[in-house]
């Protein structure tokens, strides 16, 4: 895995005036250092090695730009794809926009999430020679611990553990767990993504999530969940999943601090 498509176009328009000005991603979750929601999700990227960004930018895409160019650029080859419909389209159309850039060593992450740099780091298998190498399976990453409502993104595995369901409307009682945003596509999986992205976009859903063009494939494909091993991680809608998420960058940073000892 070497690159991380980034969907950060939306308005994020539920935290009202906080998102005014500047894109949900650009939020400040950790008030000390003036650390964003980006910069955690780029610094998990970094610690796991991956040296290559590219960003779907809609509203507010000079404020992310100018982010990243005083505070990462050192650390990334970055690459921006502009998403001119951010306001009329869901998030189906901004993966959409960045297909033709996505290979095998491409993982796709939504912006509005923080979480611990090991969530990443499951995705490692051991190879024969005992060397750690990104698994050949299609993943998505699924928290498998928390307690689940009805605004998760909810999971449901079939008898050999493949992920056969994503919805958020689907039973709490027979779902696996919950899609934290993190995805992890390859080889046959990947083209038949790429696939149900394109006849959604040309059947005109462009209403509809990229969770949906997911869920067409599912049925018949190997995707698997990757646990999350009960490591911190949340995602921001709303000013409630703000200060949680200030709470889980304490979280993320006393963990740190705690390996280092």
């Amino acid at each position: 895995m070497k690159r991380a498509v980034i969907l950060a176009a939306g308005l994020g328009k539920r935290l009202g005036n906080l998102t005014k000005d500047i894109p949900k991603c650009l939020l400040v979750v950790e008030p000390e250092s003036k650390k964003t929601l980006l910069d955690f999700l780029l610094s998990a990227l970094s610690d796991n090695g991956i040296n290559e960004i590219i960003i779907v930018t809609g509203f507010a895409e000079e404020a992310l730009k100018k982010h990243i160019s005083t505070n990462w650029s050192d650390k990334f080859s970055v690459h921006y794809i502009f998403n001119d419909k951010f306001s009329d389209y869901n998030n189906i159309y901004s993966a959409y926009l960045a297909r033709n850039v996505w290979d095998d060593e491409t993982v796709l992450l939504n912006s509005d999430i923080i979480f611990h740099p090991d969530i990443l780091r499951n995705l490692y298998r051991e190879d024969s020679r005992g060397v750690l190498q990104y698994a050949s399976t299609s993943f998505l990453i699924v928290d498998n611990s928390k307690t689940l409502t009805s605004e998760s993104m909810k999971t449901e595995i079939d008898k050999e553990g493949k992920i056969r369901k994503i919805n958020k409307n689907l039973d709490i009682k027979t779902s696996f767990g919950e899609y934290i945003g993190i995805t992890y596509l390859r080889g046959s999986e990947r083209v038949k993504f790429l696939k149900s992205l394109e006849k959604n976009v040309k059947d005109k859903r462009l209403d509809i999530y990229y969770e949906d063009a997911l869920a067409d494939i599912l049925s018949d494909s190997s995707v698997f969940p990757c646990s999350t091993l009960s490591m911190p991680w949340t995602e921001v809608d709303t000013e409630e999943d703000l200060s949680h998420a200030r709470e889980i960058a304490k979280k993320i940073n006393n963990l740190a601090t705690a390996n280092i000892k």
